[in-house]
């Protein structure tokens, strides 16, 4: 009965797990339930170990900084061709979720609304009428008159962005883009008369969340500390779409004030993100272009079919992933440095990339069930491959 009794608390918040891996679970939970619990989670860092060896083998990435983060126990791996523990990873268009919520935190405060149309409140985009929440959750589909990131110079991409303007009005529809956000990051400038990336630095330092540290950055093919998205090296530190270094400490520290910190991001905000906003035959995007679950599991999502209804998650062009379970406090990192040199490899490191990630998520699944059997002090057990 106690068995059942945890692997029910997961199946009654929406997962869905195949009978082949409830059968190992439960075969997992008989089987260590008298032990010690530090026992325990040693062989689950060892298992994490032996599936992120194989990965750093493959010809797709130099180095990873992977997490398993729970209410009580923090795992941590990592290792690789200069990979240290504080080491900084080039997250890309994970960014957004941060821009977000930064977003969020001034719709609170009064100095934006959902409803200001762009045009309106800043005269740097004439021809953008389209409103707040429509960027923030990227419905219809807007562009520039050129692209941003053949500009020639930092004020040229200025200008290219200034030229925003919508082509499709139909708000059920999503199309990804960088633009909106960049358009949101700038406005935050404009407000505060502060660079944006001072800004966001700052406001998630006042949470005891430290990103763009730029040292031992990683993560995007480059050797200097500039992004890897051409549109932002081109204008210069974050803007919004992407732009933040972040280490896998501090993605844990980010997970815990998502989950717990109502000052950081209301508990109505935090739940819409793993709302499904568009028709049906569309991606399973949410706010900030945030992956969610499919409710059937048969189209892709980041966002683990094993985890509650509730979660979501956001991936990056330079190959990170991280996951958010707010229902059972879980959070998964994995930040890498990769290569992604061609198509080719491109396709390699998501083959390899999704063996990772469905490993992982049952790993994750063993920790959680741990943790529901064993009373115990929060634990940290951090290992380098």
């Amino acid at each position: 009965m106690e068995v059942d009794k945890s692997i029910n608390l997961l199946l009654k918040s929406g997962t869905s797990i195949s009978k082949e891996d409830l059968k190992l679970l439960r075969k997992f939970v008989v089987c260590n339930k008298k032990r010690n619990v530090e026992y325990i989670y040693q062989e689950l860092m060892e298992e994490l170990a032996d599936i992120t060896y194989k990965y750093l083998d493959s010809p797709v990435i130099n180095g990873i900084s992977s997490s398993i983060s729970l209410e009580q126990v923090n795992l941590n791996i990592y290792g690789g061709n200069s990979i240290i523990y504080d080491t900084e990873y080039d997250i890309a268009s994970i960014t957004k979720l941060f821009t977000l919520i930064l977003v969020w935190k001034y719709i609170d405060n009064g100095l934006l609304h959902l409803t200001d149309k762009v045009c309106d409140i800043d005269y740097h985009f004439p021809y953008l009428d389209y409103t707040i929440e429509d960027l923030i959750k990227m419905s219809g589909h807007i562009v520039t008159n050129s692209r941003v990131d053949l500009a020639h110079n930092r004020e040229d991409a200025y200008q290219r962005l200034y030229s925003v303007h919508a082509v499709d009005y139909d708000k059920e529809v999503n199309n990804y883009t960088d633009i909106g956000f960049m358009v949101l990051a700038t406005i935050i400038e404009h407000i505060s008369d502060r660079k944006f990336e001072d800004i966001i630095v700052e406001f998630y330092n006042s949470y005891g969340i430290k990103i763009n540290q730029k040292k031992n950055v990683v993560g995007n093919g480059h050797t200097d500390i500039l992004p890897h998205d051409p549109k932002i090296r081109m204008i210069g530190g974050c803007l919004g779409s992407a732009g933040i270094f972040i280490n896998s400490e501090n993605m844990m520290k980010m997970a815990s004030r998502l989950f717990n910190d109502c000052n950081l991001i209301s508990k109505d905000n935090l739940y819409k993100l793993s709302h499904k906003l568009f028709k049906a035959n569309h991606a399973n995007k949410g706010y900030g272009g945030v992956y969610v679950k499919h409710p059937l599991g048969i189209k892709k999502s980041s966002t683990p079919n094993a985890y509650s209804n509730l979660s979501f998650s956001h991936q990056g062009y330079t190959g990170s992933c991280v996951i958010f379970d707010p229902f059972h406090q879980i959070h998964n990192s994995i930040l890498v440095d990769a290569i992604k040199e061609n198509e080719q490899k491109d396709l390699s490191f998501y083959q390899y990339f999704n063996e990772y990630h469905q490993h992982l998520i049952m790993i994750t699944l063993k920790t959680y069930l741990t943790q529901q059997q064993h009373q115990h002090n929060k634990m940290k057990i951090i290992q380098r491959l």
